[in-house]
């Protein structure tokens, strides 16, 4: 659409409005009404724009979109990277208005932020940017400019017709409007020098104050969201989730805004391979069951598949990382149960340990499955404390929550009893009051370590506490086990795909050359 066209638009529109109230101003004029009927409108437009300074002030009206929630996704690391970015968001009000307007000052932002956070992620290398790969800071421009270009098209109206000259004029008239309301005033106080005193206070403290904090939060607004953006993907850049390029990374973080991308039948066969290999995260769980010997880990799992697959036994009989499938009711994600190598009370050996932390790095949640009439948890402890220490050594991952699972509660005193259902949040029964003792036993010695405790039975035939506390709570944990999960998928792609796109690149640098070679054949 051409200027004339909506200036054309505009005046049609705007000209019966002017022709009113030119006819409406002359009439009172000529009536003597003109005070009369001008001070009651004047109060009903500075409590507008008192309302609107009011509400500004508290952020009310305009103020930067909630991005303080960090993604789910994130490290501790990263979130300690995010800090930086969230000061620098909010040292925004301290910046020169004149300076948010200037594309320089976006741009030396961007390259400050950038170095800053390099230099977080690697303190003792000399030049930190020189470790990242170009497709990988072309990723962040790319993701960054896309959001910022959705954030203009959706809350700033006619914002895909402005231009770069369209926003220096508009500064311009912002300039030309406030000369021209001073001459205005002037002139007005020559003929009525009272009666224009008290219009023009009531203009500047109801009127002119809050419109100009609109502006300005307006234009801050915008040079926030900038920076959040810009700063959550040159995290997710020092981290090295990137790697897998900016579609990918948009299609596994952000589905329903980019979907995966059909690939064509002119693209290479390699090409087409790659992407279907590469499988989507956010539909399966992975859970590790881990624990004890005889702690009750087969029967638990047997319980939760509804049938016996795992082997159950006085002796242990799982000697090698196990894996089940499973659709539970009221659960969306597909589960995978990983049941892994049972260790002594004298503590996990170090085959164990390293059997479980293979397990753990292919987890999404872990479940430690305790015995509630076993008190001695010292093994269990340690295993947890060993999986702290490793997950702290790699601080470009995250660790899974862990889940307790406490077995065996029909064996708790009085031993005989078994009628459920147990209300143990709130027991007035005997079994209920042990059931409660026990669990509180087992977040005394691991409670630092999980984030919560269910307790089941799941001897055969008197199961209870599977469907009632532990599938509920496992849905809980699904977002955070997505997250998880989501950071893992973005590292094996990234870790996986290096060789596979050499191969790629070089079968479409092998055509392209093969092409220009029959071109010059021909000719």
């Amino acid at each position: 659409m051409s200027r004339w066209r909506i200036l054309t638009v505009v005046s049609l529109i705007g000209l019966p409005f002017l022709v009113l109230a030119g006819l409406g101003s002359y009439f009172l004029w000529t009536h003597g009404w003109t005070y009369l009927v001008w001070w009651p409108l004047t109060l009903v437009m500075a409590g507008g724009y008192l309302l609107g300074w009011y509400w500004q002030r508290r952020r009310k009206l305009l103020r930067p979109a909630d991005f303080e929630e960090v993604p789910a996704h994130w490290t501790e690391r990263d979130r300690g990277a995010w800090e930086l970015v969230a000061a620098r968001a909010k040292a925004a009000a301290e910046v020169k208005p004149e300076r948010l307007t200037e594309l320089q000052f976006y741009l030396d932002t961007a390259r400050d932020m950038a170095l800053e956070l390099a230099r977080f992620y690697h303190p003792r290398a000399d030049d930190p940017v020189s470790n990242l790969t170009i497709p990988e800071i072309l990723a962040v421009a790319e993701l960054a400019a896309r959001d910022m270009a959705e954030l203009v098209d959706e809350y700033l109206p006619a914002g895909h017709l402005l231009t770069v000259r369209h926003w220096k004029q508009a500064k311009q008239a912002t300039e030309w409007y406030s000369a021209l309301s001073k001459i205005y005033w002037l002139v007005s106080a020559v003929f009525a020098p009272v009666n224009t005193g008290l219009r023009y206070a009531v203009s500047q403290a109801g009127m002119a104050k809050p419109f100009q904090q609109i502006q300005q939060d307006l234009i801050t607004w915008f040079y926030v969201m900038y920076v959040h953006r810009v700063g959550t993907y040159l995290i997710d850049l020092n981290s090295g989730r990137l790697r897998v390029g900016a579609a990918r990374y948009r299609t596994l973080v952000r589905p329903d805004i980019s979907p995966p991308r059909e690939p064509g039948a002119d693209e290479p066969l390699l090409a087409r391979r790659a992407d279907e290999s590469q499988a989507e995260p956010a539909h399966q769980v992975t859970l590790l069951v881990f624990g004890q010997v005889k702690a009750g880990k087969s029967s638990f799992i047997n319980a939760v598949l509804g049938e016996r697959k795992a082997v159950t036994d006085i002796l242990p009989a799982t000697n090698e990382v196990e894996r089940y499938e499973v659709h539970p009711p009221g659960v969306s994600s597909r589960l995978v149960l990983l049941d892994s190598v049972g260790y002594g009370n004298a503590g996990p050996r170090d085959d164990q340990v390293k059997a479980t932390e293979d397990a753990a790095r292919q987890a999404d949640l872990l479940l430690l499955v305790v015995h509630a009439k076993n008190p001695a948890r010292q093994a269990d402890l340690e295993m947890l404390q060993r999986l702290r220490q490793w997950y702290a050594s790699h601080p470009e991952l995250r660790m899974p929550p862990i889940l307790g699972v406490m077995t065996h509660i029909d064996l708790l005193s009085p031993g005989l009893e078994w009628s459920p259902p147990y209300n143990w949040q709130e027991p007035t029964r005997p079994k209920e009051k042990s059931v409660k003792d026990a669990r509180d036993a087992v977040r005394e010695q691991l409670g630092a370590y999980l984030v919560g405790i269910v307790p089941v039975c799941t001897a055969a035939g008197k199961v209870y506490g599977v469907e009632e506390w532990f599938l509920p709570t496992l849905a809980e944990l699904l977002d955070e086990a997505h997250a998880v999960a989501l950071l893992r998928c973005l590292r094996a792609e990234a870790d996986t795909g290096k060789v596979r796109k050499v191969f790629r690149q070089l079968l479409a640098a092998g055509t392209q050359a093969a092409q220009v070679v029959w071109a010059q054949a021909k000719k």
